[in-house]
C-alpha cells in the first residue's frame, strides 16, 4: 500500500515538471515575440520620422525659397516707386519749400536763381575743425562726407558696398514696407538713421513720421526703439521735414531726446527755413548740415558735376557735406568719379564727433 502511494507521488511530479516546462517555453516565446515587435515598432517609428523630418525639411526649403522669391519681388515692385523722380523725398520737399518761400517774399531782394543755389551748397553756421592728415604739400587734406540716404533695401546695400568707398549709409527705421533695414545695417560699421520728419508738402510721406505735435513720450519711445534697433548708428539725418526742422520748439524737443540715446542730429537742410542752427547756437553745439545734394537731376553728367562742386567747397572750408540717393545712376556718378574724389578724404561721419 505504502509502495503504490509512493509511486502515484513520484507521476503526479513528473506530469507537474512537465507542465512546466510548457509555459517557460510559452512565456519565453511571448517575451521574445513581444521585444521583436517593440524593436519593429521603434524601427518603423524612426524610419517615419526620418522621413516626415526629410519631407519637412523639403517644404520648409522650399516656402523659404517662395518667401525669399516674394520678398526680391515686393523690393523690386517697391524700388520701382521709390525711385521715380517724382519721388525725390528730401529735393522734392526742398524745391516745394523754396518756390514757396519765393512767392511769399516775391519782394525779397534775393532772385529765385540765388535762392536756388543755396540747395546746392547751403551754409554751415558752425565751422568744424580740421583733423590734421596732411597731404603731399604738407597742407590738411580736406574732408568730404557723401551720405546715401532713403535706404530700405539689402539690393541698395549691396550696391553702395561694391563703391568700396566709406559711403554713410542711412537707413530708413523698419516698416511694413521695409521691415529688414536693421538686419540689412548688421551688416555694416557705420550707418546713419534716415528720420521721417513731416514736410511742408510731401505726398509719399512715410508710416511714423514725426510732427511738432507729436508728444514728447511718444518720440521717446520711438528713438528708444531705434536706439535697440539700431545699436552702432550714432548720427541720424531728417527725410524730408521741412515743417518739423522750421519749428523751433519741436526741434528743441527733440534734440533733448536724442541726447538721452546718444545721437547726434544732421540737418538735411529741405527748408530754408530751418531752425536748426539757431537751435545749436543757443546750445553752444556743432552744427552739421548737408551742403550739397547730388542727384536733384537723375543724370550721371549732372551727378559727377555735383560731386566737383562738394570737392570744391570741401577744398575751400576743409568740410562739405554730400547727399544722395540709392538710385543706379547716383552709384554710377560715384564710381566713375573714384579719380577726382583722390583730392579729398572721404570720411564716416563719425568721424566728426571725436
Amino acid at each position: 500500500m505504502r509502495r503504490r502511494k509512493k509511486h502515484i507521488v513520484i507521476k503526479h511530479k513528473t506530469v507537474l515538471s512537465k507542465s512546466s516546462k510548457k509555459y517557460i517555453y510559452l512565456f519565453i516565446l511571448i517575451l521574445l515575440l513581444s521585444l521583436i515587435i517593440v524593436a519593429l515598432s521603434i524601427y518603423l517609428y524612426q524610419l517615419g520620422y526620418n522621413k516626415g523630418k526629410e519631407a519637412a525639411q523639403c517644404s520648409a526649403r522650399s516656402f523659404y525659397k517662395r518667401s525669399l522669391e516674394q520678398i526680391k519681388l515686393q523690393e523690386r515692385e517697391a524700388l520701382k516707386k521709390i525711385l521715380q523722380p517724382s519721388t525725390l523725398s528730401e529735393i522734392e520737399d526742398y524745391n516745394q519749400n523754396l518756390s514757396s518761400s519765393q512767392n511769399a517774399h516775391s519782394s525779397s531782394s534775393q532772385s529765385f536763381a540765388s535762392s536756388k543755389s543755396s540747395l546746392f551748397s547751403s551754409q554751415s553756421s558752425h565751422s568744424v575743425p580740421i583733423q590734421k592728415k596732411r597731404d603731399k604739400r604738407g597742407l590738411p587734406k580736406p574732408r568730404l562726407v557723401i551720405i546715401i540716404d532713403d535706404v530700405a533695401y539689402g539690393s541698395q546695400v549691396r550696391a553702395i558696398k561694391a563703391l568700396g568707398l566709406p559711403i554713410n549709409v542711412s537707413f530708413f527705421p523698419p516698416t511694413p514696407t521695409h521691415p529688414n533695414t536693421p538686419r540689412y545695417a548688421k551688416g555694416l560699421t557705420h550707418y546713419m538713421i534716415h528720420l521721417p520728419m513731416e514736410a511742408m508738402h510731401y505726398s509719399h510721406e512715410e508710416r511714423y513720421t514725426f510732427r511738432p505735435s507729436t508728444s514728447t513720450l511718444a518720440m521717446d519711445r520711438y528713438i528708444a526703439s531705434l536706439r535697440k534697433e539700431f545699436p552702432k548708428a550714432r548720427c541720424i539725418n531728417n527725410h524730408t521735414g521741412s515743417r518739423f526742422t522750421a519749428d523751433y520748439k519741436a526741434m528743441k524737443r527733440l534734440i533733448s531726446v536724442l541726447d538721452r540715446y546718444h545721437f547726434c542730429f544732421i540737418d538735411s537742410r529741405t527748408t530754408p527755413r530751418t531752425q536748426v542752427p539757431r537751435l545749436m547756437r543757443n546750445l553752444h553745439r556743432r552744427y552739421l548740415a548737408r551742403n550739397i545734394f547730388l542727384d536733384n537731376d537723375i543724370d550721371v553728367a549732372k551727378i559727377k558735376a555735383q560731386l566737383k562742386k562738394a570737392i570744391r567747397l570741401a577744398k575751400r572750408r576743409g568740410l562739405a557735406i554730400a547727399i544722395g540717393h540709392p538710385h543706379a545712376k547716383t552709384l554710377e556718378a560715384i564710381r566713375e568719379s573714384k579719380g577726382i574724389l583722390k583730392e579729398v578724404r572721404l570720411i564716416y561721419v563719425d568721424e566728426l564727433l571725436h
